[in-house]
């Protein structure tokens, strides 16, 4: 067995958006794989029998994009517009490989979903900060300017978002028509189409100053362009819609219980109006993190007239089935997490992995489970791949915390090993037993790995996952009393030689261990944050999480937002520290993490920051190759000088 290294990361396959076609047994998926030479990610097509299980490659050049299903053995793939603004189709003979032009909308697209007859819906983002009539060559020169008038005036990954707005339109291909449905301030959420194609359900709200969390919910008759307001935009959050046996799903929340944290319930439309039909206290979808995975699946598909939704519970997510009379049954267990669903008539298809296994292929039909691809197998054989072992405890407070240890690759129980905390993201998010590269990486490099859902972490209901204005707190001791409780069941860990680390809230979180113990001899702080005053002007989401979750504004909880700044503590930190982030992270922007470099360079503690062009906040997860192993790379030498020596 040899261990894994950071460059085994190139060799891993990533598979999502399994699509099923509608008119025959055929569905569609796409697998990305890393490369090297140019630093990027090669995207193809697969096609598979659900009823054989038969895989077969579509496309071989690297570049696939959104598809649909157009007709039998026929897809309507997207591309990059050849002119600034556009976006290209082309039809895919599944069968010959052939392509042809389709068609050319006039839009950067988002989705595009097929309905009745030669009509589309169409999710396109467009800028209302300039005439939608500017030449190409007017669009150029404006380039260099950027106008700022609304919160957010940035978003992740996507970069500056003042005056713009996912637009709902409608296209008709015989004629060419297009059909713009919603306002100039209108935001689109999200969509459902009905089974016919005739009718469409969408989300979002208006506005011109400030972006809120709470939607409207809105009906358009695809055939007349009309549109109907179902529910008023200053009502409810709404998360996922979904068409299911005739009827409109739609989790949502009125959130008066527990304010942002509150999980969203699931009603149906009833006479035009909600009418709720499930509590619900589960993340909808999959929230089990990981940093192999790559690309959007769907977390929902209708299943025999019902709803088959994806549900976080605890350390797994799998499939629930939901009837419009509320009855919710689980539809199968699964060891792992699914992480997208698509359903052909009695078979449900999905991706998915399982402990120590990295993304397949599945299918489940007649109560059984059967595995339909091996896409990834050659990347783990002959790998030393850590078993996750379970070290969970009960806290001082009487709580269930779920922990799990990894140990190093080599392991002598008669030899002393260094050991690293890993700490998720979040905070409302969870680790489970999958397959994580970087501390299988960190396991193969000699030392302990151990890592553990906190409160505040997602899978245990919003109640365990509320932390809201107890950050640094509750979380604090749940992972000191596990280090503690980690150190008790692994006597050969050496305790002097113990490291943290984290991303986000992880970030965080490492920024306030090492403002408030000395027990760690090294840390790497990634993308975090560390003020929530200034993170408040600066993030993305600051405007809305800050207020939300420190239960303040710097206007009337100035010191309470201070109290729970890791800035605060920041000349008692002594911990040898690395700081990580990316130019372009407006989650947690640059200027947290220089805010917390400084401060320990200003009282003298070792320190260094290492930062990357052109990534965001996504870096360890859809990063650029390269700069994805240079990340591992820093980190690798960080606890080698400090907790090796």
């Amino acid at each position: 067995m040899n261990p894994i290294l950071m460059e085994d990361l190139l060799g891993y396959r990533f598979l999502s958006g399994i699509t099923v076609s509608p008119f025959e047994n055929r569905a569609v998926f796409t697998v990305a794989v890393q490369d090297a030479r140019s630093n990027g990610y090669k995207k193809n097509l697969w096609q598979v029998d659900p009823f054989t299980g038969k895989t077969e490659k579509l496309t071989s050049h690297g570049k696939a994009g959104a598809f649909l299903f157009e007709k039998a053995g026929t897809l309507l793939c997207q591309k990059p517009g050849k002119k600034l603004g556009t976006t290209d189709y082309e039809y895919l003979e599944m069968d010959t490989g052939k392509t042809e032009p389709a068609f050319t909308l006039p839009w950067a697209v988002n989705k595009l979903e097929k309905l009745c007859g030669d009509l589309y819906l169409v999710n396109a983002d467009i800028d209302t900060n300039y005439p939608e009539d500017m030449t190409e060559e007017e669009r150029k020169a404006e380039e260099d300017y950027i106008k700022v008038g609304e919160l957010p005036f940035w978003d992740n990954g996507v970069g500056y978002v003042s005056g713009h707005r996912d637009t709902l339109f409608l296209y008709n291909k015989k004629t060419g028509e297009k059909k713009r449905i919603t306002g100039e301030k209108f935001a689109l959420g999200n969509t459902a189409v009905s089974a016919d194609g005739k009718k469409v359900w969408y989300t979002g709200a208006e506005y011109t100053q400030m972006k809120l969390d709470k939607s409207g919910l809105y009906e358009l008759d695809a055939l007349t362009g009309k549109v109907k307001e179902l529910l008023p935009q200053d009502k409810m959050r709404i998360g996922q819609i979904k068409c299911a046996g005739g009827e409109l799903y739609v989790a949502a929340s009125f959130c008066d219980k527990m304010g942002g944290t509150e999980k969203n319930d699931w009603y149906i439309l009833k006479g035009g109006k909600l009418e709720k039909i499930l509590d619900n206290d589960y993340t909808i979808g999959c929230n089990i993190t990981t940093d192999c995975r790559y690309g959007r699946s769907s977390s929902m598909a209708e299943y025999q007239g019902k709803l088959l939704y994806l549900s976080t519970v605890e350390k797994t997510c799998f499939p629930k089935l939901l009837g419009p009379d509320g009855t919710m049954e689980v539809l199968f267990p699964f060891d792992g997490a699914v992480d997208g669903v698509a359903v052909c008539g009695d078979t449900v298809l999905f991706t998915a992995m399982k402990k120590g296994k990295l993304q397949e292929l599945w299918c489940w039909k007649d109560d059984k489970i059967r595995q339909l691809t091996r896409l990834n197998t050659h990347a783990l054989s002959g790998k030393y791949v850590g078993e996750p072992e379970y070290c969970g405890f009960v806290n001082s407070q009487g709580t269930r915390i779920d922990g799990w240890i990894i140990k190093p690759f080599g392991y002598d129980e008669n030899k002393s090993y260094p050991a690293l905390l890993s700490m998720h993201g979040g905070p409302c998010v969870a680790w489970g037993e999958l397959f994580v590269h970087e501390m299988q990486m960190l396991a193969g490099q000699g030392y302990f790995v151990f890592f553990c859902n906190p409160r505040g972490s997602d899978g245990r209901g919003a109640k365990f996952a509320d932390i809201k204005n107890k950050y640094g707190t509750v979380d604090f001791e749940d992972f000191m009393e596990f280090t503690d409780h980690v150190l008790e069941c692994c006597p050969q860990i050496d305790k002097n030689r113990l490291g943290v680390l984290g991303g986000s809230y992880g970030g965080y979180m490492t920024n306030w261990i090492i403002g408030n113990t000395t027990r760690f001899a090294a840390a790497v702080s990634q993308r975090s944050f560390c003020n929530p005053i200034s993170d408040f002007g600066n993030s993305c989401i600051g405007y809305t999480f800050d207020a939300k979750e420190f239960a303040a504004t710097p206007w009337n909880g100035l010191d309470r937002m201070w109290d729970h700044a890791p800035l605060k503590y920041a000349p008692y930190v002594k911990t040898p520290t690395l700081f990580i982030h990316s130019l372009e992270d407006y989650n947690c922007p640059l200027s947290q993490g220089f805010e917390m470099f400084a401060a320990l360079k200003y009282h003298g503690v070792t320190s260094e920051m290492v930062l990357f062009k052109g990534e965001n906040h996504e870096l360890s997860r859809s990063g650029k190759p390269l700069h994805r192993q240079r990340r591992l790379k820093e980190i690798l030498r960080w606890f080698e000088t400090y907790l090796k020596k």
